[in-house]
């Protein structure tokens, strides 16, 4: 079938490129000079051009002599040298961290759907590809294995420039080049190595990282950058403790260096510095040896609780780590503030329940929870984002992500989200529902007193909305892990409710095991079909991997669930009165100025006030250096404490829309009634348009006459029952049909140079697996895949 013009598509382009303008290619730049001006600046810290030429420039701002001995190495005399390692880090990390931060808020308004530009999408579906290697198609992709060079090119630069620099001091005058010095400069410069690994270390896992999202990418591969990273931390941290254990060992002063010394002066020239010095060292690789240990994948589906308390001794590794060496947190600083930032969010966001509307144990251990959320801008997420939640009655401690299945245009004051019982955690949930539901008043579930506490933080991940580029688009899901596809073809359905067209070939594939999935999503495509009942745009291709009892095919669907007013009014959550009052899900720092202001507010007081402590060779050690410990301990702690302004700028803030709404109680009663009206199959065929926030959802009760009982959604959408999908069958029609249609309009304006196939993959890796090589096989130029990833 030949595809349609895309005049829509082409208009919408031509809408973005002109409503930014130059100035949103301008900020991109920006942004792109920021990131490499920062990461070059790790590299080049050691580098003869910082050392001598730029030094000697900022040495003349602090009053500093800079002159040549006979050997040509430079010495510098009065002023204060001290500044030089605080200027360069300030000038080549602390603001051109903030400044990216700055030009990426002001970019997105600009581009509300994305902060990348074609050109970066373009390259970002080349990073996504996974090449051949000896006719194998490679785990890893181009992104990744770029990543891996790029890391491990800026190691060997950095110890590169490490080595020439270290030259200069090793071996010590009158000291002949031994193996002693080979031990000393290997283990010198692989901490370097991992102090420049920890530059980066808390980037990837920073929830909504600027960087993250203008790189176009996606936090759940962000977290598996962490976690590389995480490596190369530990076994750089490890190789520049074993030179140095040699080394002593070798010198017969192991024990002596090694272990802390409780009746020794702690002055730069007495024993007592080397020994503690050394031991901060051990302290924070033994805390980052642990957390590294109890972070492989084992212990975190099977210990989470183990993982999740020690991971938080990353705060004594970095603690300790400043202690070993202050220069460290210059390092770290950046970053560091930017993560804490995303935790305190966090924090904020897990201190208040979530109002609960439906907490509905369907078929096949599956879980239906629908929230409510603020009106408008306060409430606003993302197609294909997600949250964590957190369920009291179940753990306290345990957050668990899970991918909203709802889309944001169909239900205006909700979000859902559906989850089967899978894990320890999943199924002690699903548990209590099937017991609230039990002990409710007359079956009922909706009692005041059956629905749990729900604590949520979010909105996270990347948005989904670029699914609508894609002249073809292929949704690929599998079982539970499809809830994301689910919110697209939500997404879908909700336009077109909304007087929209479809201008896209949509090919729909989903593999359950489970029928009850299919049963959920039936009013949706219901809703599709209706809008489309020749199949001209969408194909359908549903597959059920096993045979279901008889008894799950005479069951009757339950279309009273779907009657979208009962699902809200009857099961509207008044939780206990000994827990804070629950209330629509409203996240913090929405708006533009108020995270340019936090960012800024953060790193520069905190960066102010370490400049401040060093200056004049330490503040705390102007009676002598053995305060040493007091000064790296007061400049560790302003990590740890500034962090705190980022609570009292969101109380400010909460403060400041409370009193902007006015007439809080009024409002809250409107936005109640609206919340309770929503639910996850909110988009029926028939619905009208709901103004500003969406269409509105179908005042009528869905029916569809042919579907009575489960079985018949089996003959409704053509499902293969016992089967699984042959994706390199099914792409390869898709390739064929797109190939065709690019034929067809290469020679009419309608056609766009660039044009992929979207497939959006969400699902089992067995699934993923067999997509992506059918996609290798066919040609990866001709796709642009998006695969989820939920190892968080």
């Amino acid at each position: 079938m030949a595809l349609l013009p895309r005049e829509s598509s082409r208009a919408r382009a031509s809408s973005d490129r002109s409503a930014g303008g130059w100035w949103t290619s301008a900020a991109h730049v920006g942004m792109l000079a920021c990131i490499g001006t920062y990461a070059v600046g790790q590299v080049l810290y050691l580098s003869p051009f910082v050392q001598e030429t730029a030094a000697t420039v900022v040495c003349g701002w602090f009053g500093t002599s800079v002159g040549r001995d006979a050997n040509g190495v430079l010495t510098f005399d009065g002023g204060h040298l001290e500044m030089m390692r605080p200027t360069f880090f300030v000038l080549g990390a602390v603001a051109p961290l903030l400044g990216s931060l700055v030009l990426f808020e002001l970019a997105r308004d600009h581009a509300p759907r994305r902060s990348a530009s074609r050109v970066a999408l373009a390259v970002s579906a080349f990073l996504r590809r996974k090449p051949r290697v000896l006719g194998r198609l490679s785990p890893v992709g181009y992104g990744e294995l770029l990543f891996h060079t790029a890391l491990l090119g800026g190691n060997v630069a950095l110890v590169g420039y490490g080595y020439g620099y270290m030259r200069q001091y090793l071996p010590r005058p009158g000291e002949p080049f031994t193996f002693d010095t080979v031990l000393e400069l290997l283990g010198t410069l692989l901490g370097y190595s991992c102090v420049f690994n920890m530059a980066f270390l808390f980037l990837p896992c920073t929830r909504n990282c600027a960087w993250m999202d203008f790189l176009h990418i996606p936090y759940a591969h962000g977290v598996k950058y962490h976690r590389w990273l995480g490596v190369w931390t530990l076994a750089t941290g490890v190789g520049h403790a074993a030179p140095f254990y040699w080394l002593w060992q070798r010198q017969g002063v192991l024990w002596a260096k090694a272990l802390p010394c409780f009746d020794c002066a702690l002055d730069y020239n007495s024993p007592g510095f080397a020994a503690w010095f050394n031991v901060f060292g051990e302290l924070s690789l033994a805390f980052l040896l642990v957390v590294g240990a109890t972070s492989v994948p084992w212990v975190r589906r099977t210990l989470f609780e183990t993982f999740y308390y020690t991971h938080h001794l990353y705060l004594l590794g970095v603690f300790f780590a400043v202690m070993h060496w202050v220069t460290i947190i210059w390092w770290l600083l950046p970053t560091l503030a930017l993560y804490f930032v995303s935790r305190c969010v966090s924090t904020w966001n897990a201190a208040r329940p979530v109002r609960v509307l439906a907490f509905a144990v369907l078929p096949d251990g599956i879980l239906k929870v629908v929230l409510a959320r603020a009106p408008g801008a306060d409430g606003a997420f993302a197609l294909g984002q997600f949250v964590y939640l957190n369920v009291p009655a179940v753990s306290r401690l345990q957050w668990h992500a899970f991918t909203i299945a709802s889309a944001p245009s169909a239900s205006p004051a909700t979000f859902t989200v559906l989850l089967k019982a899978l894990g320890d955690w999943t199924q002690e949930l699903v548990a209590l529902a099937q017991r609230s539901f039990d002990n409710g008043d007359s079956g009922d579930s909706t009692s005041d007193s059956a629905l749990p506490v729900v604590l949520v933080d979010g909105f996270y991940g990347a948005s989904l909305q670029s699914y609508e580029d894609f002249p073809v688009l292929c949704l690929v899901g599998g079982g539970i892990g499809a809830t994301p596809l689910f919110a697209i073809l939500e997404d879908m359905a909700a336009k077109l409710a909304a007087g929209g067209a479809l201008t896209q070939r949509v090919y729909v594939v989903f593999a359950f095991r489970e029928l009850s999935l299919l049963e959920e999503i039936h009013p949706v495509l219901a809703a599709l079909r209706e809008s489309d009942p020749r199949g001209e745009f969408i194909s359908l291709h549903v597959f059920l991997t096993r045979h279901p009892q008889a008894a799950v095919l005479a069951q009757r669907v339950d279309y009273a669930r779907f009657t979208v007013a009962a699902a809200g009014a009857q099961q509207q959550q008044t939780p206990p009165s000994e827990t804070p009052t629950a209330a629509p899900f409203s996240p913090p720092l929405r708006s533009r100025t108020s995270r340019i202001a936090v960012y800024a507010l953060l790193l520069s007081l905190n960066s102010l006030a370490v400049f401040w402590l060093e200056f004049g060779g330490g503040r705390l050690m102007q009676s002598g250096t053995q305060w040493w410990p007091l000064e790296n301990f007061v400049e560790a702690a302003t990590l740890f404490v500034f962090p705190v302004l980022v609570f009292a700028a969101l109380a400010v803030e909460a403060r400041w829309k409370a009193a902007a709404r006015g007439g809080g109680a009024s409002n809250e009663r409107t936005h109640r009634s609206r919340a309770e009206i929503q639910s996850y199959s909110s988009i029926q065929h028939g619905a009208a348009s709901g103004g500003d926030e969406g269409p509105a959802v179908a005042q009528r009760q869905f029916h569809s006459p042919d579907v009575v009982v489960a079985g018949d959604l089996l003959g409704e959408y053509g499902v293969a029952v016992g089967e699984r999908p042959d994706m390199k069958r099914i792409l390869t029609q898709v390739h064929a049909e797109f190939s065709a249609a690019q034929r067809d309009r290469a020679a009419s304006a309608s056609f766009l140079a660039g044009e992929r196939i979207g497939v959006f993959i969400s699902g089992p890796a067995a699934l993923k697996s067999a997509t992506e090589h059918a996609v290798a096989e066919l040609g990866a130029r001709c796709f642009d895949i998006h695969a989820e990833e939920f190892e968080l």
